[in-house]
């Protein structure tokens, strides 16, 4: 018969009620408080919208990742060849 009710109580638990204490109460109200002022703190800060100027040629630079990505000068299609010649031989 224990057992019975033991079991009853893990698929019916009783209604329980949560209670907050006074600290947390205090927590919650300070937490509150800062967070109304940092953001209060935080409309003054503006964020500029940082421009740069543009270069036409910047995929036909000779170092730029885009010029070794597409091979448009010698030395980065010397260096293709090499890699993919290189690789064959492994």
């Amino acid at each position: 018969m224990a057992g019975n009710s033991m079991t009853f109580r893990i698929l019916f638990p009783s209604s329980y009620s949560v209670e907050v204490s006074k600290l947390r109460q205090q927590l919650d109200e300070a937490h509150l408080a800062w967070s109304k002022e940092w953001k209060e703190r935080q409309a003054d800060f503006k964020i500029e919208n940082i421009r740069f100027a543009h270069d036409p040629r910047w995929n036909k630079r000779f170092f730029s990742l885009q010029a070794a990505h597409d091979g448009e000068s010698w030395f980065w299609q010397a260096t293709h060849m090499i890699v993919v010649f290189g690789g064959l031989s492994i």
